[in-house]
């Protein structure tokens, strides 16, 4: 069976794992003023050596810069906003988990946790769009519908 995988051309991955080795280097920073790797180690209870291997991949995507003699930790300006999108892509995802497919808090939260990073940016639009968009409107919209699956569509929009 022969597998395919789609690759955007000049997007490095962002792994689930790594965007947590941002948010404890900028948690750090924030709470401690600096952020070493021993410090990101004992926040994520990861090894030191699975620290450097992190960080080796953030800084070859230019996210995190570390300052020599310290050793200490920062992010950069892409790496504030790789932090940034994917904030904003997590509070998207939550409210469509919750607002549209009904799910509980806790699976609502972890789905969300679960695929931030990978949601591209026209993708966090379009769905930010459709939940601004009254739910009647969308109901009508959907094309090619009988009235039956309508009928059930509204039920579950409108609970």
């Amino acid at each position: 069976m022969n597998i395919h995988r789609l690759k955007y051309k000049n997007i490095k991955s962002l792994t689930h794992s790594r965007v947590h080795y941002l948010w404890a280097i900028n948690e750090l920073n924030e709470k401690k003023g600096h952020a070493r790797a021993t410090d990101v180690a004992s926040l994520l209870g990861v090894s030191r050596s699975a620290v450097s291997i992190a960080l080796v991949h953030l800084k070859s995507m230019k996210l995190v810069v570390e300052n020599l003699p310290a050793h200490t930790l920062k992010l950069t300006l892409l790496g504030k906003k790789q932090l940034s999108n994917i904030d904003n892509n997590f509070l998207i995802l939550l409210r469509f988990f919750k607002s549209f497919l009904k799910l509980d808090d806790e699976t609502a939260t972890k789905q969300a946790c679960l695929i931030e990073h990978l949601l591209l940016e026209e993708v966090a639009k379009k769905i930010n769009q459709m939940m601004d968009t009254p739910k009647m409107c969308f109901i009508e919209e959907t094309n090619g519908s009988d009235p039956e699956s309508r009928k059930k569509l509204k039920e579950n929009l409108y609970g």
